[in-house]
């Protein structure tokens, strides 16, 4: 089985069709986020590759992973010449990223840049507690309470975020509740939006 690309794009709300990912006008909130782009499905080869970089540390193998993304996929994402915007990686809390010995989200968030040309900004988001994995919950609901008020802004970020667009970056979108709950966090941080992007779905 192959790598498959996501052809079909989906509200990041209600997981409904939508138009280039953007959040329906009915679901869209204040805080929520702005749309999603998922570059893979999670099929059997992906979720290998995710295992391994996550589980087994196999770093290297990240920079590759983001080369076999189709280019059209980067043309769903709302860029402009004229606004300025910034990829934001999903933080890790530090114990994690002790016993791993670095964020995956860092590190596609580092391909991705370098292929779009877009500043990767480590010093906007942080992790404030420290969560059982969302890979061990099947519940949305226990998903969704377990990453209540997880993440905050780092020292000078909202000084950094007027106006700015963020691609926040992990690397699998299951129920949305991680992004979702660091969507609030930056949107109330006066981001201009707030666009999610992962790997896969």
């Amino acid at each position: 089985m192959a790598l498959i690309a996501t052809n079909e794009c989906e509200c990041p709300v209600c997981r409904r069709r939508a138009f280039g990912g953007a959040t329906h006008p009915k679901c869209r909130a204040r805080y929520s986020l702005d749309g999603l782009t998922s570059f893979f499905y999670y099929n059997t080869v992906v979720r290998e590759v995710i295992k391994s970089v996550k589980y087994r540390f196999v770093s290297d193998m990240v920079e590759e992973f983001v080369s076999l993304v189709p280019g059209s996929l980067y043309g769903l994402l709302p860029m402009s010449s004229s606004e300025p915007s910034i990829i934001v990686p999903i933080p890790l809390h530090s114990a994690r990223v002790r016993y791993r010995g670095f964020n995956q989200a860092e590190k596609i968030s580092t391909a991705i840049g370098k292929k779009l040309h877009i500043p990767v900004r480590m010093d906007i988001l942080a992790r404030s507690r420290y969560t059982e994995p969302q890979v061990s919950m099947r519940d949305p609901q226990k998903r969704r309470e377990n990453m209540r008020k997880v993440f905050a802004l780092q020292a000078g970020a909202k000084e950094q975020m007027n106006g700015v667009g963020i691609f926040l970056v992990d690397d699998v979108f299951t129920t949305g509740a991680t992004m979702r709950s660091a969507a609030e966090v930056l949107k109330r941080g006066d981001a201009k939006f707030v666009w999610a992007v992962t790997m896969a779905r």
